[in-house]
């Protein structure tokens, strides 16, 4: 058993080890290293150490830096001991891997690692190509848990794209590098298993974008006229033009958006329209490739469970890297404030500061191909080092009756009588619903038992304009008046957000509400302070905590000085509630 000193080298292929050919002696072409109570093995390529030698290596053994991983780092003060009396036996051999070629052909690469037995690690392995070196990593291997294993021509060899290597990074076991001790020999029974930390999965699955601006939002002429030049600054030709014209700093592009709100108004269904905007109507799928939405609520990342938090949201931000490395990537965070809570809150305990700066590291890290769209009813709760990650911010408030006359004639266009209805009368009669609203209390499965049971008893209902006004004169809007009850002590942080300042104020003064903690006259005599201003549908906030969830709908005027007037249709009775 040799004690050498590892010498570390980014010049040579990880396949193997150099040694003084006077250490080995007839050894054979495989040493297994033994550092920190690790072990793996490798191939070994004597050096020529003799007194005639022009270069001496005397004790040391060289080997590439990415080995290191194996051992958790090097440690100087502990022993590196070199066995040069391992056998390739002792290696398990490969049932089957799934490869990343990188830089390498695939049939070539499958070929050499075949005819050479090649011994396998968990790292990225670099290999020579001709004159120069290129890598390639295997995403999974079969028998798991090993530090080397060895392909032979019976292993299953599958070469996979660059997006899934990030999945499979993201959503499967991470191990730990290396063995607890001396492998055993005897073929392949023979190696040492590593010790696995505790999954962290994120079941998420990327979605081809269906909502688009021209059918499915209505209004919003401001908030659509940002995202095209959002998505237009990807186009290279339009770019360099505006860099051309007017400087670098006007052809810089944001990464990032955030749309704010109350809920039930639209933002999950502008973020997916963005997203579709993107596929259809820019060229970015001929530079980039293929556009997938990727939706995620935040309450869905947090765990009770101390760090789970900050790796999921890890985990999130790969498996989007992963698809943006095949094409472009649209990441949809819904309810982004449980994500990034202001670290200046001294109510905030520890866990959850973490959080935050786990999800600002991972945005410091987004490339060219990922737009990041977040959306939130609190937007004045985000931590401010957060909110300057999302250069772009657009209100989304609630629309008015033009736009709410949409939301009705969306809703009701698979009907025979659809072309009957009023929809200017149902728009104005629904001023203070959400689309939301709408689409699932008004419209959703009451309204459905409702003409199914007539269709039973052999009296089909006719929901006619008159019809449906008694449906809204029996029902009453409770989301607006709840979510005003929410920020209605935030006053000052809503300083910030001028446009849903003037917003809040105004549904304020509309429903008799005063801002602040003390309750209008109104108030009292409604006992609106005490508990109506929530309701008896839960605490006030996103709808779908608060028993209003809902399909997406409408949204309002973006414009910072105009009235809540255009607004998003929803897409049917089960969609989301942002």
């Amino acid at each position: 058993m040799l004690n050498l000193t590892p010498i570390l080298r980014q010049d040579q292929p990880t396949s193997h080890v150099k040694i003084g050919e006077s250490k080995l002696g007839n050894a054979s072409d495989v040493v297994e290293i033994r550092h920190k109570n690790r072990s793996a093995h490798f191939l070994v390529k004597p050096v020529d150490d003799g007194p005639l030698a022009g270069e001496t290596i005397g004790n040391k053994v060289r080997m590439h830096r990415n080995v290191a991983e194996l051992f958790g780092g090097i440690d100087s003060s502990r022993d590196f001991r070199v066995d040069p009396n391992a056998s390739v036996h002792d290696v398990v051999e490969c049932d089957a891997v799934k490869i990343h070629a990188g830089g390498n052909g695939p049939e070539k690469l499958e070929s050499f690692l075949r005819s050479t037995n090649y011994l396998l690690h968990p790292f990225e392995e670099v290999v020579k190509q001709g004159d120069s070196l290129a890598t390639f990593t295997a995403a999974t291997v079969e028998p798991a848990g090993y530090t080397t294993v060895r392909v032979t021509a019976d292993t299953d060899i599958e070469f996979i794209g660059a997006g899934e290597l990030r999945e499979l990074k993201a959503t499967e076991s991470s191990r730990s590098r290396g063995g607890g001790g001396p492998t055993h020999g005897g073929g392949p029974g023979g190696g040492q298993q590593v010790a696995e930390d505790e999954a962290v999965e994120v079941n998420l699955e990327p979605k081809k974008p269906t909502v688009s601006f021209e059918e499915d939002v209505a209004g919003l002429p401001e908030v659509k006229q940002t995202a095209r030049m959002l998505l237009a600054l990807f186009d290279a030709e339009t770019r360099n033009e505006v860099e051309r014209r007017y400087g670098q700093a006007f052809a810089s592009r944001g990464s990032s958006m955030m749309l704010y709100g109350p809920p039930g108004c639209g933002k999950t269904l502008v973020s997916e329209a963005i997203a579709h905007e993107a596929m259809y109507n820019t060229s970015i799928e001929d530079n980039y490739g293929p556009v997938k939405f990727l939706e995620v609520r935040g309450s869905d990342i947090l765990s009770k469970y101390s760090g789970e938090s900050e790796k999921r949201v890890s985990a999130v931000f790969e498996k989007a890297h992963g698809i943006a490395q095949e094409g472009f990537c649209v990441l949809f965070f819904d309810e982004v404030e449980t994500l990034i809570p202001d670290r200046g809150d001294d109510s905030l305990q520890r866990h959850e500061r973490s959080l935050t700066n786990a999800f600002l590291q991972e945005m410091n890290d987004v490339e060219d191909n990922l737009l990041v769209i977040g959306a939130t009813n609190m937007p004045f709760t985000i931590d401010p080092a957060a909110t300057r990650r999302f250069p772009i911010q657009q209100f989304i408030p609630q629309p008015d009756e033009t736009v709410m006359a949409e939301v009705w004639r969306k809703q009701l266009d698979s009907l025979s009588t659809a072309n009957e209805i009023d929809y200017e009368r149902l728009g104005e009669a629904s001023v203070g619903y959400t689309p939301a609203e709408v689409a699932d209390r008004i419209l959703g499965s009451e309204f459905q038992r409702e003409l199914v049971e007539s269709v039973i008893d052999g009296d089909p209902i006719v929901p006619d304009t008159d019809y449906l006004l008694e449906k809204l004169a029996a029902s009453e809007p409770k989301t607006v008046r709840q979510y005003v009850a929410s920020v209605r002590e935030k006053t000052d942080d809503l300083e910030g957000y001028p446009e849903m300042q003037r917003y809040v104020e105004a549904q304020a003064d509309r429903l008799g509400m005063r801002l602040g903690t003390e309750p209008s006259a109104l108030e009292s005599l409604l006992g609106a302070g005490g508990g109506d201003a929530v309701g008896d549908d839960g605490a006030a906030g996103e709808g779908g905590q608060n028993g209003d969830a809902a399909p997406d709908g409408g949204a309002g005027d973006a414009a910072a000085d105009g009235p809540a007037g255009d607004g998003a249709t929803g897409d049917g009775a089960g969609g989301d509630a942002v």
